[in-house]
């Protein structure tokens, strides 16, 4: 969810996907957040934030086409060159 432009509630099931496009705003503030649901587990986590996603000097780089492998033990962004993703813990 971005406080600018909520997307709703989208239900995926395994191996589903869902994409959505958008502008950094100016300020490069944009903040994407999403919840995530398993039986008995619940996790959310900011699929893009400018300051890591759209940086040179973050550690993970800079994506133009973000793409995420979402896990129950972590969220990882693909690699576009096929490497290993980058994880990152859940933020609840």
């Amino acid at each position: 969810m971005n406080k600018e432009e909520d997307k709703g509630v989208i239900s995926l099931g395994p191996g589903d996907s869902f994409d959505f496009r958008f502008r950094v705003n100016l300020r490069k503030t944009t903040v994407y957040t999403c919840s995530f649901a398993w039986p008995g587990n619940t996790a959310t986590f900011d699929i893009f934030r400018a300051d890591r996603d759209d940086n040179p000097q973050s550690k993970v780089g800079v994506c133009s086409e973000c793409i995420w492998s979402i896990y129950e033990p972590a969220p990882c962004r693909d690699r576009r060159d096929g490497g290993q993703p980058n994880c990152f813990p859940w933020a609840s």
